[in-house]
């Protein structure tokens, strides 16, 4: 059986200070993770998948792990058919459930005085056309709605709301009248969150420039 050595060194040395500092670092780190488990929150959260990850991301806050960035996402919404927007329809429930989710969310910080130090984004990896089609769904569309919540958030509509109206030359649609045009490239977005909000430069991690044509909202 190989033999254990132990060293009597004092711990004042600076190689194994840095140890034991990184140790007990790491402990601590570990009792405030596992102490997430346990949040419940300054409101009720609804009871789904959505509203559970964003409880978890809250209490990761209030512990302080440390995490600056956190990601949640919701399936669903690749609704082709039987959409509905109203009396249970698929959309209607996908959307009920985004806002109470984000509601919770949003209050519970604002109850534990986080609200101005975070910024919520709320994207989709792809839009809906605007018109129905044969199923009662909508299909895919060029472009879609980002939504930024926060306490220094500057609220309002960035772009020009589009014209729905599918006849002439509607300059806000595309596709025969069936796409919305996008107006601000997604990465303009995020530009301006890497430069304004988490201060690092967008262009090395972007690939690209993409700043002048950021929306100011924050």
């Amino acid at each position: 059986m190989p033999a254990v050595g132990l060293s009597a060194a004092p711990v004042t040395r600076s190689s194994l200070a840095l140890v034991n500092a990184s140790a007990l670092g790491a402990m601590a780190t570990l009792d405030r993770v596992a102490s997430v488990a346990s949040y419940t929150g300054t409101v009720t959260y609804p009871n789904n998948g959505l509203a559970a990850a964003l409880r978890t991301v809250a209490g990761s806050m209030v512990r302080g792990t440390g995490t600056r960035v956190f990601w949640v996402q919701t399936g669903g919404f690749d609704t082709h058919s039987a959409q509905g927007n109203t009396g249970g329809g698929a959309y209607a429930n996908l959307m009920g459930t985004l806002n109470d989710s984000l509601l919770a969310f949003y209050n519970d910080l604002r109850g534990q005085g986080l609200l101005n130090d975070t910024l919520v984004l709320v994207y989709s990896e792809f839009g809906r056309r605007i018109s129905e089609n044969g199923s009662a769904g909508t299909d895919h569309g060029a472009a879609g709605v980002m939504m930024a919540l926060g306490g220094t958030v500057r609220g309002g509509l960035y772009g020009t709301a589009a014209s729905l109206d599918p006849a002439g030359q509607n300059p806000t649609l595309e596709n025969n009248g069936g796409d919305v045009t996008f107006q601000t490239d997604f990465r303009a977005v995020y530009a301006r969150i890497l430069e304004n909000w988490l201060g690092t430069p967008s262009v090395p991690i972007l690939g690209g420039d993409f700043r002048a044509g950021a929306p100011a909202i924050v």
